[in-house]
């Protein structure tokens, strides 16, 4: 189960795809305090449930 600081996250990594339009993994890094390892699930969880092409 998700905790509420990983849907915080989440939703951050969300906004700034939304935001600048693209998907850079090192702009994201850098931007938002999470692990590559963390950004990867989100990214592949935001795909599976349409939010990215």
């Amino acid at each position: 189960m998700q905790d509420r600081k990983y849907q915080k996250i989440k939703g951050e990594v969300k906004r700034f795809i939304q935001k600048h339009k693209k998907i850079d993994h090192s702009i994201i890094l850098n931007e938002i305090n999470i692990d590559y390892d963390t950004l990867m699930q989100i990214l592949r969880e935001l795909k599976s449930e349409g939010h990215l092409k």
